[in-house]
């Protein structure tokens, strides 16, 4: 399918359908209003059942279709994970309901804009997965994500929380010249292949405890300006601390 090429705005629920009906996406130099909720397509299906101990019930939806967006603006959320439970009752009650969407085909998001979060937590990307140059204005959530592909976030400023906090990375991964603006969270983070953190730019504190990094692995140049915890973290299974100004 050929790209939409002029500066024009689409309707989230316009995407949402293209993906139900398993059409791949591409837009370019777009704006994309409302929540963008890919938790709730037409192949969804419970995946855990809640029980009366206080369990989650737990929905997963599918993604089946490539996915690619270049120079576009996210107005609403960006939703590959989202839950029920409000705070009030999480405050009572340990049970909620998550939704989860994963990506069976290459996800493409190049020189965008995310205006509200941007959540895929638990989400599964079985192909490659290319966010370069990006802008995260509020959250960017990709806690227990797992990328079974080479994953790119080169480029890409980190405005608000970066969560990769238990993460996993199975094939090479890139954060070149990435910028965290406040909170870079690496917290047991698994790298199999080898991770390019070079020119990297870490503003706010900078968390990568338990993080394991693989052979090959570059801090060329990073500069830490906020506080940093390389606490039990290893390179090659032997105790690591950048060099990095």
């Amino acid at each position: 399918m050929s790209p939409t090429l002029a500066q024009n705005t689409v309707d989230a629920k316009d995407i949402l359908a293209k993906i139900n009906r398993k059409e791949s996406v591409t837009y370019q130099n777009a704006t994309i209003t409302g929540d963008l909720d890919l938790t709730n397509l037409a192949n969804r299906r419970e995946v855990k059942e809640g029980s009366w101990r206080g369990e989650s019930r737990e929905y997963l939806s599918t993604v089946e279709a490539p996915v690619s967006f270049k120079n576009c603006t996210f107005k609403g959320k960006f939703l590959a994970y989202r839950t029920d439970a409000s705070d009030e009752r999480k405050l009572f009650s340990r049970s909620n309901t998550v939704y989860n969407a994963d990506f069976n085909e290459a996800v493409t998001i190049e020189n965008c804009t995310f205006d509200d979060d941007a959540t895929f937590k638990y989400s599964h990307f079985r192909q490659r997965a290319i966010f370069t140059g990006n802008t995260f204005r509020e959250t960017g959530l990709f806690k227990y994500a797992q990328f079974a592909n080479a994953a790119d976030f080169s480029g890409s400023n980190f405005k608000g929380y970066a969560d990769f906090k238990y993460t996993k990375f199975n094939e090479s991964s890139a954060f070149q010249k990435a910028e965290f603006g406040r909170y870079a969270d690496f917290k047991y983070t698994k790298f199999d292949e080898r991770v390019d953190f070079s020119q990297a730019r870490f503003n706010g504190p900078a968390d990568f405890k338990y993080t394991h990094l693989p052979r090959g692995t570059r801090f060329d140049d990073a500069r830490f300006s906020g506080s940093t915890d390389f606490k039990y973290t290893t390179l090659d299974g032997r105790k690591f601390s950048p060099n990095a100004r």
